[in-house]
């Protein structure tokens, strides 16, 4: 513009504009703000399609990202199948194996339909069922101490049920155990009194010192072998375990009981 106000000659052949200049900069400071927030939201904009170019470009990255999940959801579901069913712990959990404890397994029902109780009034002739295994890496506690399950061998784990009518029965165990000259720990679970377990003790295995009252706070046994009744663990000299579940009467395992030592 020329010095009267009035559009002067261009040159250039550009159209003819009214430019103010501001005496004061802090005039422009809001245009100035406005600038920068669209300068902020266009990078923004620009950041956002960078990370949602993968997803538009091809369909690998969303069925790549599920298949991820449902392989960590599986994972998980068979990890804690493993962890709740004690048949799949095998030798490192001291559970019997799927084949025997099916065996087993078939014994019990069998046996839990004929005599649901180990009473002395009900009648057996031998184990109600056998199945083998090995002891879990746990413990019970015996006068009191800490005694790892890995360490007892060559000796039988009369599992005694709480307010189990079975003195008769506990009774033919020790006398069979004193003949066979191998130690019976009489083992009770959580909540049974030691007291109790001592008053099934014999006079005569009280003098040959041949039982150990034991209490499985941690159930240990009990979940891993899943008794019926009075059962016996028979531990021979290896460490494997011949489990005679639900004995009642007039059973006999002086045979077997000869066999948890070692030969010679």
């Amino acid at each position: 513009m020329n010095q009267g106000g009035e559009q002067g000659h261009d040159d250039y052949g550009l159209p003819p504009v009214d430019i103010e200049i501001p005496d004061d900069a802090r005039e422009l400071y809001r245009d100035v703000q406005a600038y920068h927030r669209e300068l902020r939201a266009l990078r923004r904009h620009e950041r956002s399609m960078r990370w949602r170019a993968p997803f538009r470009r091809s369909g690998v990255a969303v069925p790549l990202l599920a298949g991820c999940l449902i392989a960590a959801l599986v994972a998980v579901m068979i990890s804690a199948m493993f962890t709740q069913n004690s048949n799949f712990i095998g030798a490192s959990g001291g559970q019997p194996s799927s084949s025997s404890a099916g065996s087993g397994g078939a014994g019990r029902s069998a046996t839990s339909s004929s005599s649901p109780n180990t009473s002395p009034s009900s009648v057996l002739t031998g184990p109600a069922s056998l199945a083998r295994g090995r002891l879990a890496g746990k413990t019970i506690t015996v006068a009191g101490k800490q005694v790892p399950l890995r360490t007892v061998m060559g000796a039988a784990l009369a599992i005694v049920p709480a307010n189990c009518d079975c003195k008769s029965a506990v009774g033919q165990l020790l006398e069979q155990a004193q003949v066979a000259g191998v130690i019976v720990y009489l083992v009770g679970p959580r909540g049974s009194k030691v007291a109790d377990l001592d008053r099934l003790v014999t006079p005569a295995a009280r003098r040959a010192k041949s039982t150990l009252v034991a209490t499985d706070y941690q159930n240990v046994l009990i979940s891993a072998f899943r008794t019926v009744g009075l059962t016996v663990l028979l531990v021979d000299y290896r460490g494997v375990v011949t489990v005679a579940s639900g004995l009642g009467r007039n059973f006999t395992l002086t045979s077997q009981l000869k066999k948890l030592r070692r030969p010679g």
